[in-house]
C-alpha cells in the first residue's frame, strides 16, 4: 500500500474507522512491523479549542499536528484527501516547531 506525507487516510481501529493525516513520507520501521506515523483529525472547532497546532483538512475538520500516533500500515484501508502545497507548507513547519531535527 502506497501512502505518502499530506495524504488523508481512513484507518480501522479496532470496531472503528478514524481519518487521519500521514505525517511520514514513507514506511515508519520498528522491530516489529512497518508503522505509518499520524496526525489526529477531529472536528475543526474541537481540533483549534485543543491546539495551536492545527490544519484545516476540509469538511469541517482539522489535523492535529501535535498529537501524532503510529499505526500499523495495515490498518490504512484509503485514502481520503490530499493537502494542498499551501496546507503541506504549513504541517511542514509545525513539524520542525513541535519536533525539532537536527541535521
Amino acid at each position: 500500500m502506497t501512502h505518502r506525507f499530506g495524504e488523508l487516510w481512513s484507518v480501522q481501529l479496532g470496531d472503528r474507522e478514524e481519518i487521519r493525516l500521514v505525517v511520514t513520507g514513507d514506511f515508519y520501521h520498528t522491530l516489529y512491523n512497518d508503522n505509518v506515523l499520524t496526525a489526529h483529525v477531529e472536528a475543526a472547532d474541537l481540533a483549534h479549542a485543543l491546539t495551536a497546532f492545527v490544519v484545516d483538512v476540509g469538511e469541517g475538520r482539522a489535523a492535529m499536528i501535535d498529537r501524532i500516533s503510529t499505526v500499523a500500515a495495515t490498518r490504512l484501508k484509503g485514502k481520503v484527501g490530499d493537502l494542498s502545497e499551501g496546507q503541506l507548507a504549513a504541517v511542514r513547519g509545525m513539524l520542525s516547531t513541535i519536533f525539532p531535527v537536527s541535521g
